[in-house]
């Protein structure tokens, strides 16, 4: 479903507004089909709603808001597919030792985007996580984390059609680009990265660290 066209600027105040999860966005329905053929059967989506993953991903498990994936202690296990909030600021607690998400945080706070890629890489070079799939509409993550550039790295060539995650209507014309990072699973000590190369680069390029 779809609603008419709104400005810019229209655009920036519906953002603005979001104040709960389910107003946020959706991966686009288009790019499922090539996660599942990377992944399979999916695990865990550790940033999800009840009623978007049963409408679209249909991850075997999930993490709401409720239950605070980006800090829960529970180990994030199995095949994951992520796509962080994309509004807000985390701020990390050394006394709490978690996180805390919210619109607003100080001039040390980073990106959901950046605050989730890193729980993500962290379970999986503890093996919790065989492999896994990140999405982001958040560009500033290439240059603030440059991190990321040690996975591959695939930027599909038409902009994100994002849906929206409440009432899953989508705008005509799509407002923001996104990319994936794999993260590759390890067999005979090799990083496993040629079916990702082979199914995304249908929809983009893929890049590799060499």
């Amino acid at each position: 479903m779809k609603r008419g066209k709104r400005s810019w600027a229209d655009f920036k105040r519906f953002v603005s507004s979001i104040h709960n999860i389910s107003d946020d966005w959706l991966t686009p329905v288009e790019y499922l089909p090539y996660i599942y053929a990377v992944l399979g059967d999916i695990d865990l989506d550790p940033c999800s709603t009840h009623r978007a993953n049963s409408e679209f991903l249909k991850a075997r498990k999930i993490y709401t808001l409720e239950e605070d994936g980006l800090n829960i202690d529970d180990p994030w296990t199995g095949k994951t597919y992520l796509f962080p909030p994309t509004y807000g600021r985390c701020s990390y607690s050394q006394t709490r030792g978690t996180w805390k998400w919210g619109k607003r945080a100080g001039s040390r706070s980073m990106a959901p985007s950046i605050a989730w890629f890193k729980r993500l890489v962290r379970e999986w070079k503890l093996r919790n996580i065989p492999e896994a799939i990140f999405f982001t509409t958040y560009p500033e993550m290439m240059r603030l984390h440059p991190e990321m550039w040690d996975y591959p790295v695939c930027i599909p060539k038409d902009r994100a059609n994002l849906m929206h995650g409440k009432n899953f209507y989508r705008f005509k014309a799509p407002m923001h680009w996104g990319y994936f990072i794999y993260l590759p699973k390890l067999e005979y000590g090799f990083n496993q990265t040629e079916t990702f190369v082979d199914v995304f680069s249908n929809i983009g390029n893929v890049i590799l660290n060499q």
